[in-house]
């Protein structure tokens, strides 16, 4: 049997973005996201418990008081975002385990939907 040189698997070069893959893409970068932001904030408590006089020497900085509050502020807004948007794509996934929702046109209308959501969820908290 001759072999043939062909590629395995297409990359993802050769397809141009659908609203499908990019959701899809996207719904992963957040959940690994959010595990790791959950992960630092589990430290984050414990180190707070354990270590508080290293923290309270922090607190008496106004200049990093504010800096910090900022940077948190930034991070909760950015972390509600990721939220909401796995959040709004979980339900999609959901209803796409009851077979509704299937064919390709709503599964891109669904799509739009759910960036539509968290882009209205994101410019709310900014305002």
């Amino acid at each position: 049997m001759e072999k043939k040189n062909r590629p395995l698997a297409p990359h993802l070069t050769i397809y141009k973005p659908q609203i499908t893959s990019i959701v899809s893409i996207f719904h992963r970068i957040s959940g690994s996201t959010l595990a790791l932001s959950f992960i630092c904030l589990i430290f984050f408590v414990y180190f707070d418990i354990v270590f508080s006089e290293f923290f309270l020497c922090y607190n008496e900085v106004f200049i990093l008081q504010i800096y910090f509050y900022w940077l948190f502020i930034s991070l909760a807004n950015f972390i509600s975002v990721l939220i909401s948007f796995h959040f709004f794509n979980g339900i999609r996934h959901l209803i796409w385990d009851l077979a509704i929702g299937l064919d390709a046109k709503n599964v891109s209308t669904t799509g739009l939907l759910v960036l539509s959501i968290t882009t209205i969820i994101l410019f709310s908290i900014l305002l």
